[in-house]
């Protein structure tokens, strides 16, 4: 009795060092918990951990009957998107790096994934920041509008401008600006550099104009429906 308490409370640890590093790196919506009365949450937590040690073997590891069914964290469940999923990958792996004994040929399936992801990721961002740029030198604002996000908040800081906000106000402005532009601007990014944090981007680059001026520029990209849409563009002139 007591070895079987030992390695309870072993696989217990286990799998509540993998909860947290889950709960942790990973965006996990907490709606369903909101709705369980505070006097429960001890009791629910306890079974949580109380079955989730029932089901993993004194090896540390899930039985391989269960192996493919590790509900609720299981990436079968997760976005078909593996940029999307990209978090929830990154959140599995350390929850594997917790445990004392791991699968070798499942983290290193699972690390390919991961890299896999975040090559398509910054390949993604690429092309988003190439499709506004080819949209804005070529004076197309069908083009433009199809870069800019259409379901989250967004906003715009042409030079010399202040800042607007709304979907129809900023491709209002770029109607406006294109128009002035006798079918387009000849801009071509430099020095772009990129940062991705799960479903957002972030991008920094010098617009430079054919007559040698230089703007400096942040654009930020989000993930949606498996695209990266901007939200934001921010230009200002550097002063030479």
């Amino acid at each position: 009795f007591c070895q079987n308490t030992y390695i309870l409370l072993k696989t217990s640890i286990c799998r509540l060092g993998q909860l947290h590093c889950l709960l942790t790196r990973a965006s996990f919506s907490l709606q369903t918990m909101i709705l369980v009365p505070i006097p429960a949450m001890p009791l629910l937590i306890h079974t949580l951990l109380l079955t989730s040690a029932l089901a993993w073997d004194a090896s540390g590891r899930l039985p391989l009957r269960l192996r493919n069914h590790r509900a609720p964290f299981s990436l079968a469940a997760a976005n078909s998107d593996p940029v999307a999923s990209l978090p929830l990958m990154e959140a599995e792996l350390a929850a594997l790096d917790v445990l004392e004994t791991v699968d070798a040929e499942e983290r290193s399936e699972l690390k390919g994934r991961i890299d896999d992801a975040k090559i398509a990721a910054e390949f993604g961002v690429r092309r988003a920041q190439d499709d506004f740029y080819s949209a804005f030198s070529r004076g197309d604002l069908e083009a433009m509008g199809d870069a800019w996000s259409a379901e989250k908040r967004v906003r715009v800081v042409h030079p010399g401008m202040s800042s607007i906000e709304g979907r129809d106000a900023i491709m209002t402005s770029w109607a406006q600006i294109l128009r002035g532009g006798d079918g387009g601007f000849d801009i071509s990014p430099a020095q772009t550099q990129i940062e991705i944090s799960g479903q957002v981007a972030m991008c920094s680059c010098i617009e430079e104009t054919p007559g040698g001026g230089k703007l400096e520029a942040l654009n930020i990209y989000i993930r949606e429906n498996g695209s990266w849409k901007m939200i934001l563009h921010h230009a200002s002139p550097i002063m030479m």
